[in-house]
């Protein structure tokens, strides 16, 4: 069996001349995997569909922030927009590759597109979240996670690194029986790299979440009926080793669309 060919979207950069590009550890962990990554830029529609016509899988990369206007929310300091034409090209590659039940990985903002897509919305900026949730005032993870008494939350609130940290990891917990609990064989993953702040709020209809941090945040979803369309909120890229899983199903499942 030929090896199958994954394709990726990339991000739009607005330096002068713009480019697309890609974090190397995405397509990295696709060869890895056993897969041939290809990247996707920004294209036409019809130009997309052809595209798709070619690829046994489709990789959902992260970045910066969707519009909130896209699911009816309203943008504050805490947003960072994407390329317009990254958000109006993603939006369409997602919706496509999951109407063709071609096998969709998505990764961090991969898995938040994918909520949107499919008609879920987001919560804007995690901290002010908890902060409202918890407490009066502009609180960050930490205290909020005190002030509610929620009990080993500091961690789990941590869903991004600090200027000057290296990484943020936290521990998951993964629902039974479910697509991502057979594929990693526990319920509960001790350690993710994690790098985002915003996450799931209203999760699409036709999605199930199927992992959670100890704050309740969201940290994996997968679609009710399609074969393969998983989601992880985490950087699973920054860790082949402890997600080779992930992967490794992921490309499997490409390769069963050959």
């Amino acid at each position: 069996m030929k090896k199958p060919i994954i394709g990726m979207n990339v991000d739009v950069d607005v330096t002068k001349p713009e480019q697309v590009r890609v974090a190397r550890a995405y397509y990295e962990a696709v060869q890895k995997a056993g897969g041939i990554p290809v990247l996707i830029p920004p294209s036409k529609p019809a130009a997309m569909r052809a595209i798709l016509d070619r690829l046994d899988g489709v990789l959902l990369i992260g970045g910066r922030d969707y519009n909130p206007e896209l699911y009816g929310g309203t943008s504050d300091e805490s947003v960072a927009l994407l390329h317009p034409d990254r958000v109006k090209f993603d939006i369409a590659l997602a919706r496509e590759a999951i109407k063709r039940n071609i096998p969709v990985l998505g990764i961090c903002g991969g898995l938040q597109l994918i909520n949107i897509a499919l008609g879920g919305s987001l919560i804007i900026d995690i901290p002010s979240h908890f902060a409202r949730r918890f407490a009066r005032g502009p609180v960050g993870y930490a205290e909020a996670a005190s002030q509610a008494g929620v009990e080993d939350a500091t961690t789990a609130l941590c869903h991004r690194a600090a200027e000057g940290e290296k990484r943020a990891e936290h521990p998951v917990e993964v629902v039974r029986d479910t697509l991502l609990h057979s594929i990693y064989g526990a319920v509960h993953i001790p350690a993710t790299v994690s790098s985002h702040h915003q996450a799931i709020d209203r999760i699409a209809r036709r999605l199930r979440a199927v992992a959670f941090a100890k704050d309740g945040i969201i940290e994996a979803a997968e679609h009710r009926s399609k074969r393969f369309v998983v989601g992880v909120q985490w950087h699973p890229e920054r860790d082949f080793a402890g997600n080779r899983r992930l992967f490794k199903a992921f490309v499997e499942a490409c390769k069963s669309s050959q």
